[in-house]
């Protein structure tokens, strides 16, 4: 292929670049501002954009509404990016929309300061969450950490969550961040159960054959 007209920056390569989203960095020793591919960038309007984790129970539309009038569930969240298209990438993980990065502190990086930016998410007068409350996945809401909570929890795929037998999560996590499995639900190559509740296997059989 002969080479591009009039660019002469333009050199040859196997694959194109892609940016990563921009971070906003606020540390101490380097100036403060949104940084990209090495680069603290010039001219940024922030966006903003609502975020509204889900947290396994609940996936449908009409569960999110009943959520609402309940007042359970996770919150929903403020996310920046330099852009609109980060801000999806600027979500908060799981650990930090649940309070639990002790935990899990994977992902963990500095963000806005939301008591300057979007005061609301960390007043209860204005609609916000309270600082030092954790979420609860046994009952769904935000408490002080106790020794009882759940940090964390697997629930079942649609459309078995909502069959009356289906009361507790695939698994659990608890405050210690020790894990604990329903055996029902553990895969066949796993050593889990050839039938379960929600289907039937074959005896030494693992579909999909040859994957």
């Amino acid at each position: 292929m002969s080479a591009l007209p009039y660019a002469p920056l333009f050199e040859r390569i196997e694959d194109g670049y892609r940016h990563r989203p921009a971070q906003y960095i606020s540390e101490p020793g380097i100036p403060r501002g949104w940084y990209q591919d090495g680069r603290k960038l010039r001219r940024v309007k922030a966006s903003k954009a609502f975020i509204w984790p889900k947290d396994g129970k609940n996936g449908t539309t009409w569960g999110r509404v009943k959520d609402v009038f309940t007042n359970k569930g996770p919150d929903i969240f403020v996310a920046f990016g330099a852009n609109k298209g980060d801000c999806v990438s600027n979500r908060p993980t799981r650990a930090q929309w649940s309070g639990h990065t002790n935990l899990d502190d994977r992902g963990k990086n500095t963000s806005f300061n939301c008591a300057k930016f979007a005061p609301w998410t960390t007043n209860g007068m204005l609609g916000g969450r309270m600082p030092g409350l954790s979420y609860d996945f046994r009952t769904r809401e935000h408490h002080v950490p106790y020794s009882h909570m759940w940090s964390d929890a697997i629930w079942q795929q649609e459309p078995y969550k909502n069959e009356k037998w289906n009361l507790y999560p695939e698994a659990v996590r608890t405050m210690d961040g020790r894990w604990w499995q329903d055996y029902q639900y553990v895969p066949q190559f796993l050593s889990g159960p050839v039938n379960n509740k929600l289907g039937q296997g074959m005896f030494g059989v693992h579909f999909p054959r040859g994957a």
